[in-house]
């Protein structure tokens, strides 16, 4: 490892396709999402997702962030304007990879924020992790933020629908 850590966004969608996005120096950020997408289409062993984020990491730093363009990596992918907008049909897992271990953080999505970064919920792996224990905390968040989250999804979609009858 020469750098002090490596970063990646993990997109997830309802049927645990993975699009993963590795991050890069940038002049006016520091460090942010490369163009470079990375699938995983499902079903997947959990040795082929453990590869395949190892994949996406070691894709970071190979090129610099894009500062001119204003969109995001997942916005173009998605082609949806707006951060919130593109990813509001995906679990959002970061990973980073630091030179004591990994760090796995899922987030909630909040729909007029976007994602946002559960920290008590933060898993934290050894560099030298046994096999399997990477897609099982990956297969967890999914389960738990994704799949659980479209119950809530379609709650709100029938008191918007609800509410809209109402007022007319």
């Amino acid at each position: 490892m020469e750098k002090e850590f490596y970063t990646i966004s993990v997109y997830a969608d309802k049927d645990e396709n993975l699009v993963g996005i590795p991050c890069g120096e940038s002049e006016k950020y520091g460090i942010a999402d490369i163009d470079t997408v990375m699938l995983l289409k499902a079903p997947y062993s959990d040795t082929q997702l453990e590869n395949y984020i190892e994949k996406v990491l070691d894709a970071c730093y190979t090129k610099k962030h894009n500062d001119e363009v204003e969109t995001s990596t997942i916005e173009r992918y998605t082609k949806k304007k707006g951060f919130v907008e593109a990813t509001k049909d995906f679990l959002l897992i970061s990973i980073v990879k630091m030179q004591t271990g990994y760090s796995l953080m899922p987030t909630f999505n909040d729909y007029e924020k976007g994602p946002l970064a559960i920290d008590d919920d933060e898993r934290i792996l050894p560099l030298n992790y046994n096999k399997g224990d990477m897609a099982e905390h990956i297969r967890d968040f999914i389960e738990v933020y994704l799949k659980a989250n479209m119950f809530y999804r379609e709650i709100k979609e029938l008191e918007e629908e609800k509410s809209a009858t109402d007022s007319k």
